[in-house]
This record gives structure tokens, sequence and C-alpha cells, in this order.
């Protein structure tokens, strides 16, 4: 089995998640990763980790480092589940404000129920899938707006800061 470095392990040190923040305070961004789709296609998710900075939010989502340094040790299967960025929410247009990203492994319309602290919060997403499909209600449920192009960022028209669940679709 691999095993940590030690400059791995002051790189991961100094990714250490900050706490996670309300809504009055300064900008954070968190990252959950995807652990499992139940019978309907809702994502189960790690609870989120939260950084002070996107950069170290990125860095966190691109290795996967909860779920890996779990993992080395035990063999378990949660590393394959979440592989890349399906996609980030920001609360601000353009891809500013605060944001929580979605790290999985398929584009297959799997979908993400907001937790309370995004519930009616997103304004714009980059698109990690060609095509996100953003709802007015959990489950998938209600008005849908659709942002297209894997590697872009859209901002949500009709249903700005009225999403409650995202699906995300490899066309």
């Amino acid at each position: 089995m691999p095993y940590l470095t030690a400059a791995f392990a002051v790189f991961l040190s100094a990714l250490a998640p900050a706490p996670a923040l309300e809504a009055s305070e300064p900008e954070v961004h968190c990252v959950v990763f995807v652990v499992g789709v139940d019978a309907k296609g809702a994502f189960e998710t790690t609870e989120p980790d939260c950084f002070y900075s996107v950069s170290e939010a990125s860095a966190w989502a691109s290795l996967g480092l909860p779920l890996m340094s779990e993992s080395l040790m035990s063999g378990d299967p949660i590393v394959a589940m979440s592989t890349f960025t399906l996609g980030t929410h920001y609360d601000g247009f353009n891809g500013t404000g605060s944001s929580i990203s979605v790290v999985g492994s398929s584009c297959s319309g799997g979908y993400w129920n907001t937790s309370t602290s995004w519930d009616n919060r997103i304004s714009s997403s980059y698109n990690g899938c060609a095509r996100l499909r953003h709802y007015d209600f959990p489950n998938k449920g209600g008005q849908a707006e659709n942002t297209y192009g894997a590697g872009t960022t859209d901002n949500l028209n009709s249903l700005n800061n009225r999403t409650e669940s995202v699906s995300y679709h490899s066309s």
C-alpha cells in the first residue's frame, strides 16, 4: 500500500479544512464528495470540508484527500466514486462569492440535494459536466433551468437564488 511521505504530510496539514461559516461571515469555499447514490439517483455525500480560499478548496477537491487518506490504509472503494468536480456552485454571479463543489465520478444524471445552508442561494455554476440542470425543489422537483458547456461558468436566470437540487449530465 502507498504511504504518506513527510512532504505530503506537510502539504496535507497546510490544507486542513476551515470550520463551516455562517452566511454573514467572509467567503467560504466548501467541497462535498459523492460516496454513494440511492435508488432514485440522489447522491449520498460527505459532510462539507470548507476553506477560506478557492485554491485550497480546489486542491482538496482535485486530490480527494479526505477519502484518499482513509482508503489508502483500508482499501475502501469510496475513492473511485469521487474523481472529478461535477460542478461548483456560487452564491454570486460569474463564479463569485462563496462556493460549494460536488466531486463525483459520473455525469449520468445523478443529482445533489442542496444542504439547508445552500437552499435558494446559487446564482452561478461552473460546469464540470456538459450540462447541469438546476431545480426549484429537492429531488429534481419543480421548475428547471440548464447551464451548458463543460469547463464554463454560467449565471442562472429564472432559478437565481431558487435552486434546491442539481443533476449532472454528459449531454
